[in-house]
């Protein structure tokens, strides 16, 4: 495991978007210990204050996982002292393309886009056939908090399994509060159902404006959801998990 997974200071900003005391200098020695096993990127941003031409680098490590021969899905994590940012993709390489299923930053969060039966079910494959990921523990915690939660039930479970997770890693003892999964019912009555032309979607009868995956995105400037892609990857993976 890589040792920044270790760490509260990782942890702390992942999971609440919230930067608190890590620092710029902090952010990027959390990067140079990704880079080598993890893809980082380092973009520059151009933009203009005042009439006058300024350039930002915005900083991306992609966490890949092995959806089969065919497909991946990737969190791009973007840490930032101004709050950060985790963006879901699915990847399909034949096609060689790279369709956005939901992210969460701190302005216009649509995070919700996994079933809990399919989180379960990935879980499971990554950790049979991904050999980048021992163990359900960091692909748990990294994904936990883009899965649809429609009951407390569902939400109390997967917090539970989380907080396992988290202690599971041994985070050093620093007489901080430790990092904390924080997982939410949606407002709006939101419910799985299943759509004959779409597969499963996360909906509300009120604006569906915490996800993508649903009829009232397609379409949007916002994101559409890549559901025929999104239902051959999750049939290659149930075929080859009913094989085993």
């Amino acid at each position: 495991m890589n040792p920044v997974f270790s760490t509260k200071a990782f942890w702390q900003p992942y999971l609440t978007l919230e930067s608190d005391d890590l620092t710029e200098s902090g952010f990027a020695a959390q990067l140079d210990g990704f880079r080598g096993e993890y893809a980082v990127r380092d973009e520059p941003i151009h933009f203009e204050v005042l009439g006058q031409q300024c350039t930002a680098i915005r900083h991306v490590v992609e966490f890949p996982f092995s959806c089969g021969e065919r497909f991946s899905m990737i969190i791009e994590y973007e840490p930032s002292v101004y709050g950060c940012s985790k963006n879901l993709f699915l990847i399909d390489s034949h096609l060689e393309s790279k369709s956005q299923m939901g992210w969460w930053d701190l302005a216009r969060w649509h995070p919700y886009c996994l079933r809990p039966e399919e989180f379960d079910a990935l879980l499971m494959f990554w950790s049979r056939w991904d050999r980048r990921w021992q163990g359900q523990e960091l692909p748990l915690l990294l994904h936990c908090q883009f899965v649809g939660l429609a009951d407390s039930i569902a939400r109390d479970s997967l917090t539970a399994r989380a907080e396992v997770a988290l202690r599971a890693l041994d985070l050093p003892e620093t007489g901080e509060d430790q990092p904390t999964v924080s997982l939410v019912v949606p407002e709006a009555a939101y419910r799985w159902e299943y759509d004959e032309e779409r597969g499963w979607v996360f909906t509300s009868d009120d604006y569906c404006c915490y996800s993508i995956r649903n009829r009232p995105h397609e379409g949007s400037d916002e994101g559409e959801f890549p559901f025929k892609m999104f239902q051959e990857m999750m049939s290659e993976i149930e075929r080859r998990l009913d094989r085993t």
